[in-house]
């Protein structure tokens, strides 16, 4: 190469700026990756910082609320008082009656029933203490303001607008049903039998009874599910009565029967609630007193017992031929059955044999010995003596 071959050849190199270096791939591979390390990192410290500040700060920012619903209660409030005397009833004639105004508020969950004494008790007579109804209360109050807008005779006719028609007050005295409510004060509702209306403090309705026997029913109801029947048991064979005793007079009350206080058909059906357990005892009368000669008490098949004496002591059986007082002679030989239905309550039953054949309960007249009574003794007592 000549000399000026090499000058030119220095005069284009220097003309051309030199290329750059090839990109060092690796090393920016590298670089990206150490820049994701620093942003996980950093993002990292700044979750756990957050989760930090939440959950001390949390608490006074927002607070679950972990009281759930408001809680409703069917607890009645207000206390029950059964009156004494008729001196809370109100004026029969100042209340309001014709309206369409419901007689009792709907949503009671409680009614008790108070049976108050207008007069001296009759012989033997007893009354029950407050009965408190729990279940089928709704049907009650339906019943309730569903009787009759204005007052009515004993037969259920209405009588003219203002007209109040009343009789002496019966021996059983009056009902009172007092209603509780969760919500309001408890409601008192007067039904007079006498005066045959159904009264608030405010306005009142025709009586219909129909909300008495119902109640009743649904009572009875109530113990036989209530009551544990291991609890119930009928009471052991006096060891002597008096024979009179066991005679028929009007100063005689006759057999005590508790089954008949929640019983609302007990001049057609004696027996309403299935036997749990019966009691049979036999006597013998010498020297004017009856002394035990036999007891016997059963469970098992007690129930079977019921149709005999409901059949015998039905309103169409036939009176017996032994006569009433003071013609009827005091028996020498007689048996009693003391039954307990479910409800835990007793009835006593007397069955003379000698000398003169007849059954009895509480005030019925006395009636005829059916066939299927005399069985029933016989399986318990053995056969009864002869007439």
């Amino acid at each position: 190469m000549t000399r000026d071959d090499e000058d030119i050849r220095r005069l284009f190199a220097d003309a051309v700026p030199p290329l750059p270096a090839p990109r060092d791939r690796i090393a920016e591979v590298g670089t990206r990756v150490r820049r994701h390390r620093r942003r996980m990192v950093t993002g990292t410290a700044a979750a756990v910082t957050l989760v930090v500040a939440l959950g001390v700060g949390l608490p006074a920012l927002w607070t679950p609320d972990r009281s759930g619903p408001p809680v409703t209660t069917t607890e009645p409030i207000g206390e029950v008082v059964c009156p004494t005397s008729l001196a809370g009833q109100p004026d029969l004639d100042a209340v309001r009656y014709g309206d369409d105004e419901p007689l009792v508020p709907p949503g009671a969950v409680e009614i008790t029933n108070c049976q108050v004494q207008v007069g001296p008790p009759g012989i033997g007579q007893e009354h029950p203490g407050p009965r408190t109804l729990t279940t089928g209360v709704d049907e009650i109050v339906r019943l309730l303001n569903a009787q009759p807008l204005r007052p009515t005779d004993r037969a259920g006719r209405p009588l003219p607008a203002g007209q109040i028609m009343c009789t002496a007050p019966g021996v059983d005295g009056e009902t009172v049903l007092i209603l509780r409510y969760p919500d309001r004060e408890p409601v008192t509702v007067w039904m007079s039998g006498a005066c045959h209306v159904a009264v608030t403090a405010t306005h009142g309705r025709g009586a219909d009874f129909e909300v008495f026997s119902t109640f009743l029913d649904r009572y009875r109801e109530q113990l036989a599910v209530t009551t544990d029947p291991a609890t119930i048991t009928t009471p052991d064979c006096p060891a002597t009565i008096p024979a009179d005793r066991v005679r028929s007079k009007p100063s005689n009350p006759g057999p005590p029967d508790r089954i008949q206080l929640n019983n609302s058909d007990r001049y057609v059906t004696v027996l309403p609630t299935p036997l749990v357990e019966v009691t049979a005892c036999r006597y013998e009368v010498a020297d004017g007193t009856a002394e035990l000669v036999r007891q016997e008490r059963r469970r098992a098949g007690a129930d079977d017992l019921r149709p005999v004496l409901n059949d015998t002591f039905d309103r169409k059986a036939k009176s017996s031929d032994c006569g009433e007082w003071p013609g009827y002679p005091a028996p020498t030989a007689f048996d009693t059955l003391t039954v307990a239905d479910a409800t835990g309550a007793t009835a006593e039953f007397w069955v003379r044999h000698t000398p003169c054949q007849s059954a009895r309960r509480l005030w019925s007249v006395n009636t005829q010995v059916t066939a299927p009574l005399l069985d029933a003794l016989t399986d318990l007592l053995g056969p009864p003596p002869a007439r």
